[in-house]
């Protein structure tokens, strides 16, 4: 990939201070627009046992991840897809036919390192059939499968932030496996929840914030990670393998902020998905909860003791006119925790635990 510091230098502080205050998704990589196939790129090796593979190496110097995205994925019957790190100890895959998509799309999830290879291994039959295009190459400056003080910028959660799992919170044991984190575009971290229907069916259904998607296509090339959180009261980092790729957005609104999307699978059970209750109702609670990823980081929450107040955002001085006046819950300080860009979309819970609104943004300073 092209050198890259410069991106960092130049672009980074500016995009942080001018929208970290008021809307919270979490910009951590920047994307190369790439054309790379097993026709055009990388080198075949006659395998074992009636099998071709293919294999490329991509090298994004300095990056302290890579993702990929996939288009035309289309991977027949019996073979397999590995992408993995030079030292070969953060492998992602198998991926197989079971994880073609309706509309070719395909993100994975972040590798350790600035230098991955993708392998393809095919039966001998298919005949070095193009079985995808990697479209998008993501370099993260920032660090996200790392903490502390590697991270280069120094963008973790703020030491107000709790963690999830401290034994005060207990209470919330059962609900917090409903947040999920969400990769959009391989770029950017948001929050979500996975909220319940009214014919309590399993339908995957994830609601996020609207400003997480440019696109009502950027579902499709999302990857969303459960179980994200330090398995103690300590900020220890968390497994973020137990994810799924791709959903369809059932429905967006710019002017409430709200995005559902039905996930193209159902997470497994040993996810420990939780279908969240949500209320609809206009009484305002007397207390309120949010569960969700500040800066990318593990699972934190947030604990409101007063009720939030009825307010157009960002009042008193309305930042866009464009979102409906007195159509959003202003929390006016968290006694406990805060929230941060990767707050995004994270779920408003009330005492009842039920959805009752999802984050847009503001300037939490507690």
């Amino acid at each position: 990939m092209p050198p890259f510091q410069n991106f960092i230098d130049a672009e980074v502080d500016a995009d942080t201070q001018e929208h970290e205050k008021l809307l919270k998704p979490f910009e951590f990589a920047y994307p190369f627009d790439v054309d790379l196939t097993p026709e055009n790129s990388g080198e075949w090796f006659q395998g074992e046992n009636g099998f071709y593979i293919w294999k490329l190496t991509i090298h994004s110097k300095g990056a302290k991840s890579l993702n990929l995205i996939f288009d035309e994925f289309k991977i027949p019957e019996g073979a397999k897809l590995f992408v993995f790190n030079e030292n070969e100890n953060h492998v992602l895959g198998a991926f197989t036919q079971f994880n073609n998509k309706q509309s070719g799309k395909f993100a994975v999830s972040p590798v350790l390192g600035d230098e991955i290879t993708v392998q393809l291994e095919i039966p001998e039959k298919y005949s070095k059939e193009k079985c995808f295009r990697i479209v998008t190459v993501n370099h993260d400056y920032i660090g996200i499968l790392k903490s502390g003080d590697r991270r280069p910028l120094n963008k973790i959660a703020g030491t107000c932030n709790i963690d999830v799992n401290c034994d005060e919170w207990e209470d919330w044991n059962e609900v917090k496996n409903s947040v999920c984190r969400l990769i959009v575009k391989g770029k950017r971290i948001c929050s979500g929840v996975l909220i319940n229907n009214t014919a309590e069916n399993q339908k995957p259904y994830i609601l996020s914030a609207a400003h997480c998607y440019d696109s009502v296509e950027y579902p499709e090339e999302t990857v969303y990670t459960f179980n994200y959180e330090s398995p103690f009261c300590a900020p220890l980092d968390g497994d973020p393998s137990n994810s799924v790729s791709g959903a369809k957005m059932k429905a967006h609104s710019d002017s409430l902020d709200f995005a559902l999307v039905e996930l193209s699978l159902i997470p497994p059970p040993d996810f420990r998905p939780y279908y969240a209750g949500w209320n609809r109702s206009s009484d305002i609670p007397a207390s309120t909860a949010s569960i969700h990823h500040p800066q990318g980081d593990i699972k934190k929450i947030s604990i409101d003791n007063n009720s939030p107040v009825i307010s157009s955002f960002g009042e008193p001085n309305s930042i866009d006119k464009d979102y409906i006046k007195k159509g959003f819950l202003r929390i006016n300080k968290w006694e406990f925790g805060t929230t941060e860009s990767g707050s995004s979309g994270g779920a408003l819970f009330d005492t009842d635990k039920n959805v009752i609104g999802t984050l847009t943004g503001g300037e939490a300073k507690w």
